[in-house]
This record gives structure tokens, sequence and C-alpha cells, in this order.
């Protein structure tokens, strides 16, 4: 039987007013089948909202070589579906960017390189759309995106690298997608912040406060 969904309570501080859109009528909960999704819903005006696990993507580092399955399988790659200004994939230990589904994104108005906040616990971390993932999976992000989280997946680093900790965050990670805000590039994590911190300041003000809404109950896990 499904329950009701309540955000992490350690990212509710962060999301403020933001939690009073789940019991908003409005929200369009979608329930698809993704493996590391718990709850995805769709905000009035467009925004996707989603809650998952998240996994590492080291493409487009050097530190992509060492990303290899358990049957040695190469998983990392020097590219990423975004590039950036020049025409170069973006460096998942410089760039913090997310991940989502193949055949997903567009039919919710996403395109490459639209911004989005991550929040884990009371961190939060804006990031560009840089990657196409597995169309069956949901929740990936860069090395520095994770590094930002507080998750740091680099050990002993140095002048010839370092060494790859191929593990991500298991649950609890928040991301607010917001359509039709970058330019089909990569951004840089400065560019991230700036275009997508009144983005999230504007979501906010679209959370009126939830005496203002009838008394429906909190969105359903799908």
């Amino acid at each position: 039987m499904a329950g009701l969904y309540q955000p992490p309570s350690s990212a509710v501080p962060t999301l403020g007013r933001i939690t009073n859109l789940f019991v908003h009528p409005r929200p369009q909960t979608i329930n698809i089948h993704l493996t590391g999704k718990k709850f995805m819903c769709k905000f009035a005006n467009g925004q996707l909202f989603y809650e998952s696990k998240l996994d590492l993507d080291t493409d487009g580092s050097v530190f992509s070589a060492q990303d290899v399955g358990p049957n040695g399988e190469q998983w990392g790659q020097m590219t990423t579906s975004a590039k950036d200004v020049d025409g170069h994939s973006l460096d998942a230990d410089l760039i913090n960017y997310f991940v989502l589904p193949g055949g997903f994104y567009a039919a919710h108005g996403i395109t490459i390189g639209d911004i989005g906040v991550v929040i884990y616990g009371a961190r939060k971390v804006y990031a560009c759309f840089g990657d196409v993932g597995p169309q069956h999976k949901l929740g990936e992000g860069s090395i520095s995106l994770h590094r930002e989280l507080g998750h740091e997946t680099i050990v002993n680093r140095n002048a010839a690298g370092g060494t790859l900790v191929n593990s991500g965050i298991s649950s609890g990670v928040v991301t607010i997608v917001f359509p039709g805000s970058g330019n089909g590039l990569g951004r840089s994590n400065a560019e991230c912040a700036t275009i997508g911190e009144p983005l999230f300041q504007e979501l906010q003000r679209q959370a009126n406060p939830v005496g203002d809404f009838p008394a429906f109950g909190a969105r359903n896990i799908a």
C-alpha cells in the first residue's frame, strides 16, 4: 500500500516553504518506475521534483578510467552529453552536474544544460543537467556534486590524480530541475548558482503558506 510522501526531515529546513507544495492539489505525481527513485512530481509551473539515491558519475574526468564494474567492465568515459561553450565535455571532478534518464527528460520540457538544485541534509548545491543516463535509472551526479554535498569520493589525491572510491549516496537526495533554465550548454558551478538561486527563491514565493490551501493530504509515493 502506498504511503504518504514526506521529504527527508534533514532537508525540510532547506526546502522551507516548498514543502507546502506537497499538500497543494495541483502538483502532478509522476508514477513511472525508475531504479533509485523514491518519489517524483511536477509542480504547477513545471519544476520537476524528485527524491532518489545519488550514484557517482565520473564521466569527463581523469577518474573515469578507474570507474569499472564488478567484472572489470569499463563504466566511466571521457565524454558527457553536455558540452561547455568551447565544445569540451564537462569534467566530473570540477563541474556540478546531475544525470537524467534517456527517453524521459524531453517529455517534461527539460533540455541538456538546464539548471537544478540538489539538496542533501542541510546542503544545497546548484548544478546543471550534464549527462544522459540509462532509461531505467534515476539518481546520479558528478564527483564535484558529491563533494559539495559532503561526500568526497577521491582519496589520496596527489599530482598524479588520486584514487576513486566508487560509492555514492544511498538515499535521501532531493533534486529540483527548472525546465527552460539553460541554453543547451554545460555551465560552471558559479553560473549554475547565479541562475539557480533566483529560481529557487521564486519557487519559495510560489509556495503560499499551507493555511491558504484546503486540507489536502500529502502526495502519495508512486
